[in-house]
């Protein structure tokens, strides 16, 4: 389930230039920050309906409507109905994501929390590997329509696999009552919580200055350094290796020490390698070799920061782990939408460009992790 957002999110990717081809009209980044803001609102609804109806009857309507947002992505005629459709793919889509983290709290400590939620990265990391490989046979064979009905499949088997496999795993005990005063109350709560909001954020940045690089990606590197849609899935495909070895060794390491000390000892790499790579680009025309190193690194870094944050921001909301997750989840899909929103705005087919708003999010990164350590002690 929480494989779905890089799935829907790379596996179209090398068709940018197509897409903007066919329909005649720039901005294709847009159908990304679109899809960010359905995950962004959707969010904030399934996590207070899976507290108090359970953690399985939500995904029956998500999925139904992630696979029924990708089949209107597959007919859409023009750019405009391809964002209205990204927008209710999301809506579907990121049900998975908000429950597969309140699962993980249902059945976790903070300690075994950050080491699933590493496993689950792990899976996660498959997507970016696989997504745009896959995304290029698909666009090069059959054409970037079938990307969409590919996904649409893939929500309806990814329902089947939960109604079977999946067992209930909120604590009867914890019903938590459904009424708007009651939400907002929480939301609330949470949102005065500045250990909680300061280690989402720490995630929320660092996916939003990575989500910039993929957003701005394929209409930057594809014309750059004369791509085809394959090479450039490979290259993209290299963040999931970077992302699963990252949380394989964050799995190792949390066998000696908790998530706050993991954290404490990684996250300042973030903003090394967006600065890094800024400033190759000031200095000459990078060679593509360096930019994938530096894309490596930067990867590498956020992808071991992930785990310890919702760990650390998740550990003391147990009773109404639904809605932290969602909330946790809105942010943390709020701020890259903001990022590939800054892409398609101020895009100019440069990589400097691209560094510096990737700079951006990685020093509020930094920030957010100095204004969560002023909170209360981590957990």
């Amino acid at each position: 389930m929480t494989a779905v957002g890089p799935l829907s999110i790379d596996m179209y990717l090398p068709a940018f230039p197509l897409i903007e081809r066919e329909f005649g009209a720039n901005g294709v980044e847009r159908t990304m920050a679109s899809y960010m803001i359905g995950i962004a609102i959707g969010q904030l609804f399934y996590g207070p309906i899976s507290d108090r109806f359970g953690r399985k009857p939500p995904l029956y309507a998500g999925f139904f409507l992630f696979s029924l947002g990708a089949l209107g992505c597959m007919l859409a005629p023009n750019m405009p109905m391809l964002i209205a459709a990204r927008v209710v793919q999301a809506l579907g889509g990121c049900a998975g994501i908000v429950i597969a983290r309140a699962v993980v709290r249902d059945r976790c400590q903070p300690h075994e929390a950050a080491r699933a939620f590493s496993t689950l990265m792990l899976i996660v990391s498959l997507g970016p590997i696989i997504a745009p490989t896959l995304g290029g046979w698909f666009i090069t064979w059959l054409g970037w329509r079938w990307v969409f009905a590919f996904q649409s499949l893939v929500g309806l088997v990814l329902m089947a696999a939960m109604h079977i496999v999946l067992s209930e795993s909120r604590d009867p005990a914890h019903v938590v009552p459904l009424d708007l005063r009651n939400v907002l109350a929480g939301y609330g709560r949470l949102l005065g919580d500045r250990p909680f909001i300061g280690y989402t954020l720490i995630g929320a940045f660092g996916m939003g200055a990575g989500f910039s690089y993929v957003a701005g990606s394929p209409t930057i590197l594809i014309p750059t350094y004369d791509l085809t849609p394959q090479q450039f899935g490979w290259i993209l495909g290299l963040n999931g290796v970077a992302f699963m070895s990252a949380n394989r060794l964050n799995m190792i390491a949390l066998r000696t020490s908790g998530p706050a000390e993991q954290l404490a000892g990684t996250f300042f790499y973030i903003p090394i390698a967006a600065v890094a790579l800024l400033l190759l680009t000031l200095i000459a025309h990078p060679p593509l070799w360096s930019v994938i190193v530096l894309q490596i690194s930067f990867f590498v870094s956020v992808a071991r920061a992930n785990p310890n944050v919702a760990a650390l921001a998740m550990a003391p909301h147990g009773r109404a782990a639904g809605s932290a997750s969602a909330l946790m989840g809105s942010l943390q899909s709020a701020v890259p939408m903001l990022g590939a929103s800054a892409v398609a705005a101020y895009n100019d087919g440069t990589l400097r460009k691209l560094a510096l708003i990737m700079t951006v999010g990685a020093v509020c990164s930094s920030l957010s992790y100095v204004w969560a350590r002023s909170g209360r002690p981590p957990p």
